[in-house]
């Protein structure tokens, strides 16, 4: 399992060179405009989330690791929300530079509904390869707010009348799996973003020829 979650570690150590490339095609094809300027900041919080994520994890402390992968979740909800809004994309981009509330933007569909986490996951998951986000939206919520998942993040269960339980500066009763599924989704969010921002290229590109 140790090599495992090594090999994770390396592959989402080498989003950052992805991420940044992704950056400099957004620029050549679309110029500085606000929603490149708006994708500039997802993508530079990405790759700083990543490699905190990275250290935080080979430091043993992946209590303080887990709530990033629910901000690389939110980096994903928050530019696929660009997309599902009222406005145009520089219009949106400018609201959120200007510090108007994502969620009380309309979606484009329904104007009745607002661009809530819960509605941009609603509709992100049935994206097909995004179902994913659906449950590291509810398991990552868990681990922003003190709930169960941090008192069994200090808790071993032992035997069936045996609790073993310490405070210590490591993660040694985090499960290898967990530690493995969260570095994961670490990369999933990561790629998830890299794929929307290629995508809407693609798509401006066309629409030039």
């Amino acid at each position: 399992m140790i090599e495992e979650l090594n090999t994770l570690l390396s592959d989402l150590e080498n989003e950052d060179a992805k991420l940044i490339e992704i950056g400099k095609n957004l620029i050549k094809t679309n110029g500085m405009t606000e929603f490149t300027f708006f994708c500039n900041s997802i993508l530079n919080r990405t790759i700083n989330l990543n490699r905190g994520y990275i250290t935080l994890v080979k430091d043993s402390n992946y209590i303080a690791a887990a709530p990033l992968v629910r901000l690389n979740l939110d980096s994903l909800l928050r530019l696929f929300a660009s997309t599902q809004s009222e406005f145009d994309v520089d219009t949106f981009a400018k609201n959120v530079r200007k510090g108007k509330a994502i969620r009380k933007m309309k979606y484009f569909k329904n104007k009745k509904e607002r661009l809530t986490d819960r509605k941009l996951v609603e509709i992100i998951k049935e994206i097909k390869g995004f179902k994913w986000t659906e449950k590291i939206y509810e398991a990552g919520s868990g681990y922003v707010h003190l709930s169960n998942q941090h008192f069994y993040s200090s808790v071993k269960i032992v035997g069936v009348d045996t609790v073993e339980s310490g405070i210590r500066k490591t993660d040694e009763y985090i499960p290898e799996k967990e530690k493995i599924a969260g570095t994961y989704y670490m990369q999933q969010a990561s790629k998830g973003i890299r794929i929307f921002i290629d995508d809407w290229i693609e798509a401006r590109k066309k629409h030039f020829v």
